[in-house]
């Protein structure tokens, strides 16, 4: 078993595989080799080999008592009747309600409550998310059944990611989600649950309510409880989820490029490379928005255009970070292409407000070109969708309702100057509340443009210079030298 998990840790997986497997034939009985089966499955999804994983999960579930259903018959039961099902069992408690719930010490409820936990882990490379809904359905329902144990925060915190991407957003998923870090601090398994619970509460539902930087900090805590534990998967998945918050909250750009480029050094250095498109992605956002590079690299998207298989994570991202990259470069028609493309996905859900944001501002874009009704109807959703977020958390959204605001009022037919100002204004300020320097910049170059298309010079070169000087600041010589040149275009039609 030691030489399985120091090989597991070590990345050299297919000797920590024929250890483990060596382990399960020797020892008979099942309740004997639950750890060692625990750890096969990490192995087997290291390996690449989810279905295996997945169904090695079902089968020991199976052993301990629990049968659960293959994802074909799944389809027939009905996914959305077993998550209001789930949701019913848990709506009437209040926090201090669920946090006082007793605690099983049962062994075998306690290992079956393990092998959900790994059957949902592995569940994301081999079925559909509405499946893996099921799944963590089934989890929470057998979890309020038979009691809460050691393996509830990590379940509380999967039920609540699940609710929160089925009805879009309920303040209900943020306490079930809060609820499970507390879990960890009155079990005392602090250690062994952060890296998931803050992967799966920091990444989803905390977003829509705590700051960008704040759910950064903890999942760089999720990263350091992996790393101690020597799960290496697991702490990738914190660290790429951490540095899209950062990239989010308007960190230094340098800081992201050194962060992501060890990153691809070590992961080019693994056997298990699943993380790595994903880094590189960012590579190329980083690089691209600094300046070391002129254009997104087309290598990026080579999967996609030859026809291969590739996640909806993965596409998801891919998308998000291409509209947001297209935008920045001021290619508008590109970051339309990539906001339509994950609609047709069904990826523009509500949880990915950030390309929301930006979907609003590239139409105001478009239909500065085509003027067509049908892109200011589309700015209008997204003013309607960042409203609704900042209802909970003004800290990450309200700067961006007031500057999709701002822009549908510049493009108005009888546009009010007056207002279109004040609301680039607050644009500036609350991003710059927020720490958002990246969008205090945007906010600013946007607001010049206005001034300058109502001739307005004076001010035009002020919002641009502001513009610049945070755009330096966050460190993107390429938007500096776009700035420059726009001021460059004022200055030589006033002389």
């Amino acid at each position: 078993s030691l030489l399985s998990r120091a090989a597991y840790a070590l990345g050299i997986l297919d000797d920590a595989f024929q250890a483990s497997k060596m382990i399960i034939e020797k020892i008979k009985m099942i309740e004997d080799k639950l750890d060692i089966y625990t750890l096969y499955i990490k192995i087997l999804f290291a390996q690449d080999d989810a279905v295996k994983a997945f169904n090695t999960c079902r089968w020991v579930l199976r052993r301990l008592g629990e049968n659960v259903p293959p994802p074909e018959v799944v389809e027939d039961i009905g996914v959305h009747a077993t998550v209001k099902t789930t949701y019913s069992m848990y709506i009437g408690f209040s926090t201090p309600e669920l946090l006082g719930m007793e605690e099983s010490k049962n062994p075998i409820h306690i290992a079956i409550m393990n092998f959900y936990r790994e059957l949902i882990f592995v569940s994301f490379k081999v079925i559909t998310k509405q499946l893996i809904y099921y799944y963590i359905c089934r989890w929470a329902q057998y979890n309020s059944t038979n009691g809460f144990c050691r393996h509830t925060p990590e379940c509380l915190a999967s039920f609540a990611c699940a609710l929160n991407d089925w009805f879009d957003f309920s303040r209900e998923s943020y306490k079930i989600g809060k609820v499970a870090v507390d879990l960890m601090k009155k079990y005392d398994v602090v250690s062994d649950c952060a890296p998931f619970v803050y992967l799966a509460v920091y990444s989803s539902v905390a977003l829509l309510v705590e700051p960008y930087q704040s759910c950064a900090d903890m999942l760089q805590r999720g990263y350091e409880f992996s790393m101690s534990k020597g799960d290496i998967d697991l702490a990738s998945r914190n660290l790429v989820l951490m540095v899209q918050n950062l990239y989010f909250g308007g960190t230094k750009l340098s800081v992201l490029k050194k962060t992501i480029s060890s990153r691809i050094h070590l992961e080019t250095q693994r056997s298990h490379q699943i993380l790595l498109p994903f880094w590189l992605i960012f590579e190329d956002t980083v690089f691209t928005l600094i300046g070391d590079q002129e254009m997104l690299s087309p290598n990026i998207e080579a999967d996609l255009t030859e026809g291969g298989t590739v996640s909806s994570d993965y596409l998801d991202f891919l998308c998000h970070q291409r509209m947001q990259s297209s935008y920045w470069l001021g290619h508008y028609d590109r970051a339309k292409y990539y906001a339509e493309r994950k609609i047709r996905q069904g990826l523009l859900k509500f949880k990915s407000i950030v390309s929301e944001f930006y979907f609003g501002l590239t139409a105001i874009k478009i239909f500065q070109r085509k003027e067509k009704k049908v892109w200011i109807n589309r700015t209008e959703k997204s003013i309607a969708t960042m409203k609704k977020v900042a209802e909970t958390s003004e800290w990450n959204f309200q700067n961006k309702v007031y500057l999709l605001e701002a822009e549908l009022s510049s493009v108005s037919k009888h546009i009010d100057n007056d207002e279109a100002l004040e609301k680039y204004n607050k644009a500036i300020e609350a991003a710059k509340w927020s720490k958002f320097i990246h969008e205090e910049g945007l906010a600013c170059e946007l607001a010049g443009f206005h001034c300058n298309r109502v001739g307005d010079k004076t001010n035009a070169l002020n919002f641009l210079n502001r513009a610049k000087e945070c755009y330096n600041e966050w460190g993107s010589r390429m938007k500096v030298k776009f700035i420059d040149n726009e001021i460059q275009q004022i200055n030589n039609t006033a002389s």
